[in-house]
C-alpha cells in the first residue's frame, strides 16, 4: 500500500510506502521538507465535504511521480572500472608467493578495505526508492560503518567455523545461509531496509568476498577443508622400535 504525497513547494505528487507515514523528508524535486501524512492526501477545508471532495478529484488528476533510480552512464562506468581494478589487483597480489599466515593477514586487511564501499554501493542500489528521506552524509557513513564492522566480524567467524569443522560443500553452504540470516538482521534496522533488500545487501557482500577470496588464492570457500588437508604437513614417520 502507498500514500500519495503533495509537495507544498513544487506541488509535485509522489507515492511513498505506508510505513513512512508521519515522517518528514526533503522533496527530491525541490528540496522542500515534506511531512508524510497518515492519509493519502492532506485536504484543506475538511469542514466542507463538497470542497474536500473537489480537492480529492483535482489531486487524482495530477500525475503521480515514482522515485525510480535514474541510470547515470558516468557513474556506471566509474563503478565498472573500480570493480575491474579491484579484481585485477586482487588477482595480481594473489599470484605473489607468500607465507600462508601473511596471506591470511593480508586477506583480512583487504576484507576491511572493501567492505565499506560494498555496503555503501549496496545501500544506494537496493534501498527503497520510495524512501525520499534516505540516509546521507555523516548519518549514512556512521550506519554503514557499523554494518561494515558487523559484516567483517560475521565473515571472520564464518571462516573460523569452516576451518574448525572441515565442512563439506553442502554443510559449508548451510553455514553461509545461517550467516546470511544474521547479516540480514543486522542491515535491516541499521539501514532501514526491507527484509528482502537487507538479505540481498548481505548477499552482494558475500558474493563479492567469495570472488575476491578465490582470486586472492584461498580457493572457493566450500573447498577450504580439502585445501587444508592438502597443505597440512604430513605426520612424522614412525621409526622402528618406537
Amino acid at each position: 500500500m502507498s500514500l500519495h504525497v503533495i509537495c507544498p513547494g513544487c506541488l509535485k505528487r509522489f507515492q511513498v510506502g505506508v510505513r513512512f507515514a508521519g515522517k518528514k523528508g526533503p522533496c527530491p524535486n525541490c528540496g522542500t521538507i515534506i511531512e508524510i501524512p497518515k492519509e493519502s492526501v492532506n485536504i484543506q477545508g475538511a469542514d466542507d465535504p463538497e470542497s474536500a471532495q473537489k480537492e480529492k478529484q483535482k489531486a487524482a488528476l495530477r500525475p503521480i511521480s515514482h522515485l525510480d533510480l535514474e541510470f547515470d552512464p558516468i557513474q556506471a562506468r566509474n563503478y565498472a572500472l573500480s570493480v575491474l581494478g579491484v579484481l585485477v589487483l586482487t588477482f595480481l597480489i594473489g599470484c605473489i608467493p607468500m607465507y600462508a599466515a601473511f596471506r591470511s593477514l593480508l586477506g583480512i586487511v583487504g576484507l576491511c578495505l572493501v567492505v565499506f564501499p560494498l555496503v555503501l554501493f549496496g545501500y544506494e542500489t537496493l534501498r527503497d526508492r520510495e524512501q525520499i528521506f534516505a540516509f546521507s552524509g555523516e548519518e549514512l557513513y556512521r550506519r554503514a560503518g557499523i554494518v561494515s564492522a558487523g559484516y567483517v566480524i560475521l565473515w571472520l567467524i564464518f571462516e573460523c567455523v569452516l576451518s574448525a569443522t572441515h565442512a563439506d560443500m553442502f554443510v559449508s553452504w548451510l553455514y553461509l545461509s545461517a550467516f546470511a540470516v544474521l547479516g540480514t538482521l543486522l542491515a535491516h534496522p541499521l539501514l532501514d531496509m526491507k527484509i528482502r533488500d537487507a538479505f540481498l545487501h548481505y548477499c552482494l557482500f558475500g558474493f563479492s568476498v567469495v570472488v575476491l577470496r578465490f582470486l586472492f588464492g584461498f580457493g572457493w570457500f566450500w573447498m577450504s577443508s580439502e585445501l587444508i588437508r592438502r597443505t597440512a604437513a604430513p605426520p612424522p614417520p614412525i621409526l622402528p622400535g618406537m
